[in-house]
Formats: structure tokens, sequence, C-alpha cells
């Protein structure tokens, strides 16, 4: 036998094993309707297809998690800025404390006592550890009154204002210590004498908020003037005369905010600084939530 003959023979044998398998494996698994073996593509399917398909998935996760971590996040450090500065910390919990008086006339008025009562629990926590916090609110008070005669107000009635307003806050704060320390047990005192101690450190307090008002007008007075300023000396320059205008506008926002949050803060200390005041609390909550959102949306800008 030569060389071809023994290559024939090879083709043949290998023909003959290859067609005895699947012969022998035709048995065993039904034929599909055009003659193709059903159950081969069926186990291909499932062997390739559904593998593919979570791999993809989770392909497709993996990728957006490494985005979403890797990727910057404006928002979220925004967010940090907020709750690290000392008055956003402050105004989230102030939030809290007033809208949780909302939520306790809410669940009151439908029924839900134990739930009214628990929310009611959290909100006086709440206030409590915010007078807490202010134990050291003298310190940051007397930098700010040094700022203030460092770098005087534009108007002397404004500076006059300024300093009047210093010292209510001076005497507000160790009457209000006085009273988070009595009522606390933390030095001895008499009820009568504590008491009397948070009546009166909320009174200075009134006292700051109404002449606040006042503030506020004179301030009103001066951004009017600064204004009827600029178009009376007509300018040349367009874009510096718009600047100032837009800086002016800036300015006028801000006051009106700080209308808001006095004209909250004006019923709260009213009531506070009265003995048997019959204001309802779900205004005193309605009331603070908008003094309290105002003051956040502050912080949020200077944060930025």
């Amino acid at each position: 036998m030569d060389g071809s003959d023994i290559v024939d023979g090879t083709l043949e044998a290998s023909g003959v094993l290859v067609g005895a398998e699947e012969t022998d494996m035709s048995e065993k698994r039904p034929l599909a309707a055009d003659g193709s073996d059903a159950g081969s593509t069926s186990n291909t399917h499932k062997s390739e297809k559904t593998p593919a398909r979570k791999l993809g998935g989770n392909f497709v996760l993996a990728l957006a998690l490494r985005r979403m971590l890797k990727s910057p996040a404006p928002t979220l450090d925004h967010i940090i800025r907020f709750l690290s500065s000392g008055s956003g910390h402050d105004k989230l919990w102030m939030i809290t404390q007033y809208f949780t008086k909302i939520v306790v006339w809410l669940y009151a008025k439908r029924g839900y006592k134990s739930a009214s009562e628990r929310v009611r629990i959290l909100s006086n926590l709440v206030a409590d550890y915010r007078i807490m916090i202010r134990l050291t609110g003298l310190v940051p008070m007397s930098q700010f009154i040094r700022y203030g005669e460092q770098f005087p107000a534009p108007t002397p009635l404004l500076q006059w204002l300024n300093r009047v307003m210093n010292l209510s806050l001076v005497c507000y704060y160790p009457l209000e210590h006085i009273y988070w320390l009595g009522a606390h047990r933390i030095i001895p005192l008499a009820d009568n004498l504590v008491e009397t101690s948070g009546y009166w450190s909320c009174r200075f307090w009134a006292a700051w908020v109404a002449l606040q008002f006042v503030h506020l007008g004179e301030e009103y007075r001066v951004i009017k003037n600064r204004r009827q300023q600029i178009f009376t000396q007509g300018k040349s320059d367009a874009i510096k005369m718009q600047q100032e205008l837009d800086a002016i506008d800036a300015e006028k926002r801000s006051w009106n905010i700080q209308l808001l949050i006095n004209a909250c803060y004006f019923p709260l200390t009213l009531h506070w600084s009265t003995r048997g005041s019959t204001f309802p609390d779900v205004a005193v909550g309605a009331c603070g939530t908008v003094a309290a959102l105002a003051q956040a949306y502050n912080v949020w800008k200077a944060t930025a």
C-alpha cells in the first residue's frame, strides 16, 4: 500500500468514527422539525447566552459604580461643607426641632397619640441639644463685637444699633446658660430662678429682634440711596454700572430673606417672653420652620 492509500484509509477511518459517533448521539437526542439537533441548540443557548447576560449586567453595574465613585460629586461636597460649618449643623437641627412640632400636631389631630408623643420627645431633645451647643456662644460673639468695631457700619445709626443689639445678646447668652444648667440640676438653683432666667433671656432676644426691624429699615434706606446714586451719576461705563446694580440687587435679596427671618422670629420671642402665652405650638413650629429654612438657604449659599 502506497502513501496515498494510507491517507485514504485514514480519512475513511476518520469518517466512519465520526459517523458512528453522530449516529450514537442522535439516538439519545430528539431532532428538530428541520432535522437539526434541537437539544444541542437548546443546551448551547443555555450554556452560552444566560451567563453572557449575567456577565453583561454585572459589567454595567460595575461600570456604573466605578463611574459614580471615581467621578466628582460636587453636590455631596457641598452638603459636607454645609454640615461641617457651625451654622449649617445648627440649621439642620433647627429644621428638625420646629418641623417635628408640625408633625406632632398632625399626628395628634389624626388620633395617633403614641406616635405624636414620640415625635414630641424628639423635638424636645433637639431643642435641648441646641441650647447646650450655645454654651460657647459668647466666644464667637466676642469676636463679632471686635469685628464690628474694627469695621464700622456705613451709617452712625447702624453702628449704634449694632452695639445695642450686641449688648442684648451679651445679656441673653448667660441667662440662657443659667436656665439650661439649672433646669438640668447641674448647678443648684431654685425653680423660680431657673424659670425667671429663661424668660429674661428670651426678653433680651426679643429686644434684639425688635431692634433688627429698625436695623433693616436703615439698611433699606442705604440700599435705596446707593441705587439712586448710580443712576444720578450717569457713569459712562455701562458694564461697571450693571455690575454695581447687580450687587445692589443681591443685597436687596439678602435683605428680603433677613426680613422674613425676623418676621418669623418676632412672634416666637414674644411667646417665650410672656408667662402663660397661648400661642399654639403648631404656630411655633410653622414660624420656626420657615425661619430655619431661610437661614439654611443663606448658609447653603455661603458654603457654595
